[in-house]
């Protein structure tokens, strides 16, 4: 029994000497994930500007009339496909 007692106290101790890698925390391990995912924020705030905004138009147009709203909704989505440089074939 001594001899059992010995090795594990000699494995624990061992163990305790060796350098452990640090821990990196979930939300460190989540961001760098979206960061190498995620579009660079230049793009992503120009999609959103653009979008919020003729999505404002397109409400602000709607409140006029339905014919307007539709319209404007549908030139919206005209210029947002030019603007996302959508390939003609």
């Amino acid at each position: 029994m001594t001899a059992f007692m010995d090795a594990f106290t000699a494995e624990r101790q061992a163990a305790a000497r060796s350098p452990r890698a640090p821990r990196v925390p979930y939300t460190v391990r989540a961001a760098r994930w979206l960061a190498r995912r995620l579009p660079a924020w230049p793009a992503l705030r120009t999609l959103l500007l653009s979008l919020a905004g003729f999505g404002m138009l397109t409400a602000a147009a709607w409140t006029l009339h339905l014919a307007a709203g539709l319209a404007v909704g549908g030139i919206s989505i005209l210029i947002l496909e030019s603007l996302s440089g959508g390939e003609r074939r």
